[in-house]
C-alpha cells in the first residue's frame, strides 16, 4: 500500500507549503491595509479637516477677551477651572449675591452655591487671544480626553462640529469624500470649457512656471498624470520576447509603438518602444529601444503575460507549456523554416 504524498515531504517543506498557500492572502490584506493608511492620511484627513474647518466659522461664538471681565474669588468650573472670565453684567449680579451672602453668613459659601450664582451661558472659557462659550467648551471636553483638547477656539469649534452635528467620524468622511467627488467633478467640467482650459493654462504660465523647484516637480507630475489619465490610453500592441541582458537571455515586454527616429537610424533598421516591467510588480519597468529584427512575437495575451511576470514565471499559459513533444515538434517546423530558405552562397 503506498503511502500519502506527504508522508515523503520534511517538516520543512510541508511548513513551505503552506507559507505558499497562507502568503498570498496575508500579503493581500497587507497591502489593502497600507493604501487605506494612505487614503486616510493624505485624502480622507485632509478632508476631514478642511470640512470641519468651514462648519467651524458658522457655529463660532467666540468673543473677544476685551469683552470680558474678570471674576475675582469666583467658584472652579469643571473642565476649565479658573480659566475663565465672564461678562460685565454676570460680574455685577454675582458680586452683589457674594455681598449679600457674606453678610448673612459668616461660614465660607460653599462652591456648589457660587456655581448656582453663575448663568453659564455668560461664562467664556479662554483660549488663546479669544474666549468662548463655556456650554461649548464643556460639550468637547465630555467626549475628548484632555491630553487632545484643542488649544485654539477655531480647534475647539472644529470639534465641536462633530460632537454636535454628526454621530461620529464616520458619518463625517462619507460627507467629505462625497463632497470631494463634487468638487471635483466640477472641477472637471470647469476645465472642459474653453475659458476654464483658458485660466488652467494661464495660472500654469504665468505662475507655476515663475517658481524654480516648483515648475519642475509640477512638470514632471503633470505630465505623469495626463499621461495615466488620458482619454488615449496606452495601447499595447503586441507581446514580444527579446534577448536582454546578454545574447542567450530573453526577456518579455510590451510593445507600445515605434521608437525615436535618431535610434532607429542609428540603428540603420526599424525600432519598437517595448515596455519591461519587473517581477513580481509589473507597475514598474523601464522603456527599451529595440530593433524589430530582434524581437519575436510571442502567442500569449496581455493578461496571460501579466500572471507569467507576477508568478515570476510560475504560471505559464497552457499554450505556452514546453513539453517533449511540442519541443521536438517546434524544433522540426523551425528546422524546415531554416531549409526553405535561399542560401545566400553564389551557385
Amino acid at each position: 500500500m503506498t503511502k500519502s504524498g506527504t508522508h515523503h515531504l520534511s517538516p520543512t517543506k510541508i511548513f513551505l507549503r503552506g507559507l505558499a498557500i497562507s502568503l498570498p492572502t496575508i500579503l493581500t490584506i497587507v497591502i489593502l491595509l497600507w493604501l487605506g493608511s494612505l487614503l486616510n492620511t493624505y485624502i480622507i484627513s485632509p478632508t476631514n479637516s478642511t470640512v470641519k474647518f468651514v462648519f467651524a466659522q458658522f457655529i463660532d461664538h467666540s468673543v473677544p477677551l476685551d469683552q470680558l471681565v474678570d471674576l475675582p474669588e469666583g467658584p472652579s468650573l469643571p473642565f476649565c477651572d479658573h480659566n475663565y472670565r465672564v461678562t460685565a453684567e454676570l460680574q455685577k449680579e454675582y458680586l452683589q449675591q457674594w455681598k449679600i451672602a457674606r453678610q448673612n453668613s459668616t461660614d465660607e459659601i460653599p462652591t456648589e452655591t457660587q456655581r448656582e450664582w453663575l448663568r453659564l451661558t455668560d461664562v467664556f472659557v479662554v483660549m488663546d487671544n479669544r474666549a468662548v462659550p463655556y456650554i461649548d467648551y464643556e460639550e468637547v471636553s465630555r467626549y475628548i480626553p484632555k491630553s487632545r483638547m484643542p488649544v485654539t477656539h477655531t480647534g475647539l469649534y472644529m470639534e465641536l462640529v462633530v460632537a454636535r452635528h454628526f454621530p461620529g467620524y464616520f458619518h463625517l468622511s462619507a460627507i467629505a469624500i462625497c463632497l470631494l467627488i463634487v468638487l471635483i467633478y466640477m472641477l472637471g467640467r470647469f476645465v472642459t470649457v474653453r475659458i476654464g482650459a483658458w485660466f488652467i493654462g494661464k495660472f500654469e504660465t504665468l505662475v507655476i512656471s515663475s517658481l524654480p523647484v516648483v515648475r519642475n516637480v509640477y512638470g514632471s507630475i503633470k505630465q505623469v498624470t495626463d499621461f495615466l489619465f488620458s482619454e488615449n490610453q496606452i495601447e499595447v500592441r503586441k507581446v514580444v520576447a527579446f534577448q536582454y541582458p546578454s545574447k542567450g537571455i530573453w526577456s518579455l515586454g510590451f510593445v507600445t509603438g515605434e521608437s525615436l527616429l535618431d535610434i532607429a537610424g542609428e540603428a540603420g533598421e526599424p525600432c519598437v518602444s517595448i515596455l519591461v516591467p519587473t517581477s513580481p510588480m509589473p507597475m514598474t519597468g523601464y522603456t527599451m529601444s529595440v530593433p524589430k529584427s530582434e524581437t519575436i512575437d510571442l502567442n500569449i495575451t496581455v493578461d496571460q503575460a501579466f500572471q507569467f511576470i507576477v508568478s515570476c514565471g510560475v504560471l505559464v499559459p497552457p499554450q505556452q507549456k514546453v513539453t517533449p513533444e511540442e519541443l521536438e515538434k517546434r524544433l522540426a517546423e523551425k528546422q524546415t523554416e531554416q531549409e526553405k530558405e535561399p542560401s545566400n552562397n553564389p551557385a
